[in-house]
């Protein structure tokens, strides 16, 4: 008897021990690490080579999950290259057409269906946000952005004068006084053969202001074919929150809001709480931007956010971080608010469903719309 009560124990406890196994092994270890929570494991990968930003995947596993985390970062990975190389306007890649390739080519230009059908989306959105009958989000901003991209890189700049921060030449004679061919409806989609052109000389496309968010929602339809709980962080800039955090018992997701112009990578001035299917974009004058290499009196910052009604840096905020449940929309929207005033943004925001707004001016100005404050943690 004492030795079947024995067998039977050794029994239990083998079937007890696999039963648990699952949920303590960890499934790849070259990207998981326990988590705080037992039977949990953080799973993520970062990447450096696309969108001119640090990208990052987070999974969180536990003993339900049933899939490959490599794979799933393997394919990631391949569609941000993708993404990438549609949406770069700098550089020509072998065997396809490009942003490069549409606007530094002669004629219509044949591309693949999936960055026609970007560009479809940015021209059906352009309308989103308007001032007096000018859209704040032009996608044909090329020429004038590609000026001030040269003065970002002319060899005029002087990195020394100040260390941490860019002296470059302000282009105000290649800006006033010139002709620059930036209506968005002289684009021609030709929507049978996937072909771009341009009714007028000298244009461009650029998708700067909306690239990201868009990927963030291409990126989000193929990792919704599994099931899945992660955070998609596309350089801090574009978080998209998918299911629970396994590792808080709340289940929500947290993400800290950098402190503009901070030399602590960890300074943080709100912590806000994402849950399933929110996006946080921000945008803001304190990431690219220089100073006025031939007048070093002059306080503005030239930064990377040119507004379509004057040609130059526009905005009066430091940043802006939007909420909404669309990472493309919501690109489009905070690149567009930040031009606003605040009164303006705010007024928009406020009458604008299921969208959230917080504008930091200084960190003793902070504003927000009517409901932001109920994501911020205490």
């Amino acid at each position: 008897m004492k030795k079947l009560i024995l067998l039977l124990f050794i029994i239990i406890t083998t079937f007890l021990l696999q039963a648990c196994g699952k949920s303590i092994t960890n499934p790849d270890d070259t990207f998981c690490i326990a988590g705080k929570n037992e039977g949990i494991y953080i799973c993520e990968k970062k990447y450096t080579s696309f969108f001119d930003t640090i990208i990052s995947l987070k999974i969180y596993y536990d003993e339900s999950s049933d899939y490959e985390v490599n794979k799933i970062f393997e394919d990631f990975e391949n569609l941000s290259e993708k993404y990438h190389q549609y949406f770069d306007k700098y550089n020509a890649y072998d065997n396809l057409n490009n942003l490069y390739t549409i606007n530094n080519t002669d004629g219509p230009v044949v591309v693949d269906e999936e960055l026609f059908d970007a560009i479809l989306y940015a021209k059906e959105n352009e309308d989103l946000v308007t001032i007096d009958s000018t859209s704040l989000f032009n996608i044909a901003l090329h020429p004038v952005l590609m000026v001030w991209h040269n003065a970002r890189n002319s060899s005029a700049c002087d990195p020394f004068i100040n260390i941490g921060v860019d002296y470059c030449p302000v282009p105000t004679s290649e800006i006033e006084g010139h002709t620059f061919n930036t209506n968005p409806n002289d684009i021609i989609l030709d929507k049978t053969n996937h072909s771009i052109d341009f009714k007028k000389e000298d244009m461009g496309i650029d998708l700067g202001g909306f690239a990201k968010g868009y990927f963030n929602e291409i990126a989000i339809e193929y990792l919704n074919t599994y099931n899945i709980n992660y955070i998609l962080n596309l350089g801090n800039s574009n978080v998209h929150a998918h299911g629970v955090n396994l590792d808080r018992t709340d289940g929500l997701f947290y993400i800290g809001l950098s402190t503009p112009f901070s030399l602590n990578p960890n300074d943080y001035y709100a912590i806000v709480k994402l849950s399933n299917g929110l996006n946080l974009v921000s945008s803001g004058n304190y990431q690219r931007y220089f100073k006025n290499v031939d007048d070093l009196e002059d306080e503005t910052l030239y930064h990377h956010i040119i507004d379509p009604r004057t040609y130059y840096p526009g905005g009066e905020a430091t940043s802006i971080t939007i909420l909404y449940n669309n990472g493309a929309i919501g690109d489009i929207l905070s690149t567009t608010l930040y031009l606003m005033t605040v009164e303006e943004g705010l007024e928009y925001v406020n009458n604008f469903p299921g969208l959230e707004a917080l504008w930091y001016i200084d960190e003793d100005n902070i504003v927000m719309s009517e409901n932001f404050k109920d994501y911020i943690m205490e």
